[in-house]
């Protein structure tokens, strides 16, 4: 594919994404837009040149999420929509794979050919992608188009600025000291709000305070003194000029794409693993017990940059040493207090435990919660088949208690997640002698034992 021509996929690809997410009032997330040159529906005899494939998941609700949970059962089904080069719907494909074409784009087909039309067999159609791309195809995935969205963006500013003024803005060349309001595609911090309990990012930082900093700004860039990833961290001052903080450093090697366990909501309410776009570390934050404190910028909803405060453990594993939590943006909330003690290292001053807890969680959960990462026994809220060890160094799970039971595993679980301040011994204990209370001895028969 030459240049000009991927320059106009990638247009129409913006184009699309921009058309969905205008009438997307459903839990539908763009997982990526593919361009084929040639496509063929197979068995129908249809064959259709330069159209886009996009690949969605369809998130269910949160009660049929739970239902799907107990099951096995996937929470994200896929589904796909199908456009002509004009951008014009073609068809959608179900989450069974069940292709069903556009009526608009049936009478085309009559239009062009009738007799062609007859040939087609549409009710035996069967959708599958290609198992390989062509040098004329193309696929880019969420990252990658919010990526793009910002160079197109970029582009039209600097069809009306200037192309060396926009450089200006997205290189932030510190020399130039531009202004940070003409900055696109763009998020601020206030420095003197809290990040942890007890610490501001300017506690952390006393380069802010020493340079009169009243905002932390963090944009795109491509070139910046100190920073030479795909993000970059400047201090803003009260004439709105840029200046350049030395005490934020890229990690070493690439920034982008690392794994992260986050926490993923300002209450602690949802802990996953996730790939941040940017990672910095805070220098002069290092500890002898080989703990490191960075800041993390991800691409959010609609290319909205947002930020985390970062604790490792550098001695673990890449993928098992980051724990992060929202820092207060412009357009997020600040955390609660519970996440903002979790996270300070005064008030919780070794993570490596609450690492190995959400690692060991993570392995058979997609997510937890940050009250079954912490430190605090009796407060872990579980699911049906989470691994609970005993005290004696035995492995058991609320679907096993149950079992014993003779029970129902939803009604243990929620007597289990609804008593607090005891540990996981205690709980199943007195659970179990409640049930012998209520029913007896476990030989009884219940509906549903």
């Amino acid at each position: 594919m030459d240049k000009n021509n991927r320059k106009q996929v990638i247009e129409n690809m913006i184009s699309i994404k921009t058309k969905i997410n205008a009438r997307n009032s459903e839990n539908k997330e763009i997982e990526n837009i593919a361009f084929y040159h040639d496509f063929e529906f197979k068995n129908t005899g249809l064959a259709v040149n330069n159209i886009y494939i996009v690949k969605m998941n369809n998130n269910i609700d949160k009660s049929s999420k739970k239902e799907s949970k107990s099951h096995n059962l996937s929470s994200e089904r896929i589904l796909y929509e199908i456009y002509d080069a004009n951008n014009k719907m073609i068809a959608t494909v179900d989450e069974m794979g069940i292709i069903h074409f556009d009526e608009e784009y049936i009478e085309t087909l009559k239009d062009v050919s009738e007799e062609y039309f007859n040939m087609l067999d549409l009710e035996n159609e069967e959708f599958m992608l290609p198992e390989e791309l062509s040098k004329e195809d193309l696929v880019l995935d969420e990252q990658e188009l919010l990526e793009q969205e910002f160079e197109h963006k970029k582009g039209n500013i600097e069809r009306n600025i200037g192309s060396k003024n926009i450089n200006a803005y997205s290189e932030i060349a510190t020399d130039q000291k531009p202004i940070f309001d003409n900055i696109t595609n763009k998020q601020e911090i206030d420095p003197y709000t809290k990040a942890t309990s007890t610490e501001t990012i300017a506690d952390m930082i006393p380069e802010i305070k020493q340079k009169g900093i009243v905002k932390i700004g963090v944009t795109y860039s491509d070139k910046v003194k100190g920073q030479n990833g795909r993000f970059c961290f400047v201090g803003i001052d009260k004439d709105g000029n840029i200046q350049t903080l030395e005490s934020l450093q890229n990690t070493e090697g690439t920034t982008t794409g690392q794994t992260v366990i986050s926490i993923n909501s300002r209450d602690g309410s949802l802990v996953e693993e996730e790939q941040v776009a940017g990672l910095v570390r805070i220098k002069g934050r290092s500890r002898t017990n080989g703990e490191e404190e960075l800041l993390s910028v991800k691409v959010g909803p609609y290319g909205t940059l947002e930020v985390d405060y970062v604790r490792a453990d550098m001695s673990k594993n890449k993928d098992e040493r980051y724990m992060s939590a929202p820092i207060q943006t412009k357009n997020m909330y600040p955390t609660t207090r519970e996440v903002r003690e979790f996270m300070d290292k005064y008030k919780n001053t070794d993570i490596s435990e609450e690492l190995e807890r959400a690692d060991e969680q993570l392995e058979t959960e997609n997510n937890t919660k940050l009250r079954n990462v912490d430190d605090i026994a009796g407060n872990d809220e579980l699911s049906i088949d989470t691994v609970i060890v005993l005290e004696n160094g035995e492995e058991t799970t609320i679907r096993k208690e149950a079992q014993k039971a003779k029970v129902d595993p939803e009604d243990f679980l929620n007597r289990y997640n609804s008593r607090g301040g005891k540990t996981p011994d205690d709980k199943i204990e007195s659970i179990q002698e409640e049930y012998i209370e209520e029913y007896g001895a476990p030989s009884h028969n219940k509906d549903n034992r």
